[in-house]
């Protein structure tokens, strides 16, 4: 008998099914299909079909939602050496990767021919057809298991809009013609009535165009690209990777990379992508922030150039190369689920399609740097360091300050950049050191001013700020590290400009500097997603070093990148770039004055070969979390007495207290283990998956929300 291999959108591996009765002999590989798990319907993908022997205990499916397959061969298997990358569950990357699914219709009754009398007091109504989401799901799989329940299972119609089939005929009317051309400059009418408003003509008029074939109800279409087209430009081979140059060079050559065939463009996140669309017109985008129908016209339709958030690597075809744009940028990481890294992915995908892959950025990770290379020119940042160690003045030092008047004297605009949101970091006695800490983490609580409060920014602990130091009594708690809203403050009062915040938790409107007006936008690393600046001359960050000093071995490398991307603030101009640092000789301070982009990561690249971290070798982080301290470090040691028997010392790092040791009322240890992908799996077959929670490749070590 024929057996089916469904993998649900959930953190299992593929479960085992019977076919739909009476569809036994059907082809399923690929198809959505819907099954009884738990008392509930589910819907999974057939991930693989068999022969064999059925257990007694298993089920069958309930019905085959795609009438044909929704992925092919080449998508299954992709699936399954990413679940072998990841070292997760195969459910786990299908509902990390997989579209969301279309409502379903779903309908049950008792078999005709049943027993009425079989039926619970009060489920008379099964006896015709009804929506089971009426009943009780345990109740309905009871009547399953019995063998005495009729279902019906589809997804619900997608949505369909009034779409122009064919052109105006001479000789029609005024009316009829007045709403082919409505519909014409429309693209799309949402309804009749929607249309005769638009058209000035009663809904008569639509329907009889409908009926005689003017228009159709038919699927929307899609979004495109816009704007003018690009000038590609051409090159005599395909690199593998592309770095450095101006934005608009980069694209020029992306256009030339995809000006035939069929071609799929990954993106970090949705903002850049939005940015490119602007001169890629034959571009169809596939990214989270698109309805439902849209993600799902597409997966079903593929083809062309897709411009795609990391959801695109499943999309069923195969195009000529896939280009990965910022292959360093973290937006890849993805949080939660497999807490997949996208571009190996993406490497992983190429290989099974047998097809090229090209890196696109400005700054190439570490992790890329052994590719073919075609560099293009930069053009040399226009940097200025000032040493906090020497510079009076805070938060502004004296040289930044004339630096901002002059771009109000000027009436141009400064971008001032800060690493945390809120008024200050923390508040601290100067007196005995003391600081409010969070209860739940091991975090100092960030002051806000405005009203005055003391928030954690990982788990939402809200308190009052103290009157006096609980611990001795001093009334001088001061705020120390200057968030957003004490740079807002400080220039208020410093400059005549119009000064704007722009950051995670609240973006004031931008449009006056987007005319062209003067002004200071102040904010955190959201700006960097935000919208172009037309008369930016200043880029300011007033503490560099808060975006340097994190606890993990990235941290200079993405400093490095951050920095980079701030040049590219106003693509095509050169803003000042002016750091306040404590570090002015750092090593990544040094590339950007001599305009070098890759001279720093090749240093960085030898150091982490020297230490045996990645990319030289893999490295995985387990975490293990308990609100008992004295627990959450008797947990790690037993993974680690349990990986003794296998592994060598320097595959094992730790146990050691994460970098922020409690969050969220839990305790955190963390073990890195050291290897390649099968050697992982093999040291990973010693220990009780259960225990600890398991990050692939981890890009932080701290986990904390943006700040």
């Amino acid at each position: 008998m024929r057996l089916l291999e469904v993998a649900l959108p959930l953190p299992l591996e593929a479960l085992t099914y019977l076919p739909p009765l009476g569809r036994e002999e059907e082809e399923a590989l690929g198809r959505r299909v819907a099954v009884p798990w738990r008392g509930e319907v589910r819907v999974g993908v057939v991930v693989g079909e068999g022969e064999g022997r059925p257990a007694l205990h298993l089920r069958h499916a309930l019905a085959y939602l795609d009438e044909r397959p929704l992925l092919r061969e080449e998508e299954i298997a992709f699936l399954k050496a990413a679940a072998h990358h990841l070292f997760a569950p195969l459910g786990q990357v299908l509902a990390d990767f997989l579209p969301p699914m279309p409502e379903l219709v779903h309908r049950v009754r008792l078999f005709p021919r049943a027993d009425p009398g079989l039926l619970p007091p009060g489920l008379s109504a099964l006896r015709d057809w009804q929506e089971a989401k009426g009943f009780d799901p345990k109740l309905l799989d009871l009547l399953r298991e019995a063998g005495v329940l009729e279902e019906e299972v589809s997804f619900r119609p997608q949505k369909r809009v009034l779409r122009l089939l064919k052109e105006p005929e001479e000789g029609l009317e005024e009316a009829p013609r007045r709403v082919l051309e409505a519909l014409k400059a429309l693209g799309e009418a949402e309804s009749q009535a929607a249309l005769a408003r638009a058209a000035g003509v009663g809904v008569g008029v639509v329907k009889r165009l409908l009926e005689k074939g003017y228009i159709g109800l038919l699927p929307p279409e899609p979004p495109r690209g816009r704007g003018p087209a690009l000038e590609p430009l051409f090159l005599p081979e395909r690199p593998e990777r592309v770095n450095g140059g101006r934005l608009r060079e980069r694209m020029r050559v992306l256009k030339g990379l995809l000006e035939e065939g069929d071609h799929l463009v990954l993106f970090p996140e949705v903002g850049l992508l939005e940015r490119f669309l602007e001169g890629f017109p034959e571009a169809r985008p596939y990214h989270g922030g698109l309805p439902s129908w849209a993600r799902e016209a597409l997966f079903q339709r593929p083809g062309g150039t897709v411009f795609a958030t990391y959801g695109g690597l499943l999309l069923p075809y195969t195009p000529q190369g896939i280009v990965v744009v910022e292959e360093g940028s973290e937006s890849y990481k993805l949080p939660s689920g497999t807490r997949a890294f996208i571009p190996p992915l993406a490497e992983l995908r190429a290989r099974l399609l047998g097809i090229p892959l090209t890196y696109l950025s400005l700054v190439p990770a570490v992790e890329v740097l052994e590719r073919k290379p075609l560099r293009l020119p930069v053009p040399k940042p226009r940097l200025l360091t000032l040493s906090l160690k020497e510079e009076r003045g805070w938060p502004f030092t004296g040289r930044a300050l004339a630096l901002l008047k002059q771009v109000e004297e000027r009436g141009r605009q400064a971008v001032v950049l800060a690493s945390r949101r809120g008024f200050s970091a923390l508040l601290l006695c100067p007196d005995c050191g003391y600081k409010p800490t969070c209860p739940d983490c091991a975090l100092p609580l960030r002051f806000h001013q405005s009203p005055p409060t003391l928030l954690c920014h990982q788990c939402g602990h809200k308190e009052a700020p103290p009157p006096l130091c609980p611990r001795c009594g001093s009334p001088l708690l001061e705020p120390r590290g200057p968030g957003v809203d004490w740079l807002v403050r400080e220039l208020k009062e410093r400059l005549t400009l119009p000064v704007y915040r722009f950051a995670k938790d609240g973006k004031e409107d931008l449009t006056p500097l987007l005319r062209g007006e003067p002004g200071v936008v102040v904010g955190t690393t959201a700006l960097l997603r935000g919208p172009v600046l037309p008369g930016l001359a200043l880029v300011l960050l007033p503490y560099a070093d808060g975006f340097l000093m994190d606890s993990d071995f990235r941290a200079a490398e993405r400093y490095h990148r951050l920095l980079w991307a701030l040049t590219e603030l106003r693509p095509g101009h050169r803003p000042l770039l002016v750091l306040q640092t404590f570090h002015p000789d750092h090593p990544v301070h040094r590339a950007l004055e001599e305009g070098e982009v890759e001279a720093f990561l090749w240093e960085e690249k030898a150091l982490r070969e020297a230490l045996d971290y990645p990319p030289k070798v893999r490295m995985v982080k387990l975490e293990v979390a308990h609100r008992k301290e004295e627990r959450a470090l008797a947990l790690a040691l037993e993974l680690l007495e349990a990986l003794r028997k296998a592994a060598g010392e320097e595959e094992v790092l730790g146990p050691a207290p994460a970098p922020v040791p409690k969050l969220k009322g839990h305790y955190l240890y963390h073990l890195l283990l050291k290897g390649s992908t099968e050697r992982l799996h093999e040291l990973l077959a010693h220990l009780d998956r259960r225990k600890f929670k398991l990050d692939p490749d981890p890009f932080r070590f701290v986990g904390l929300l943006e700040d």
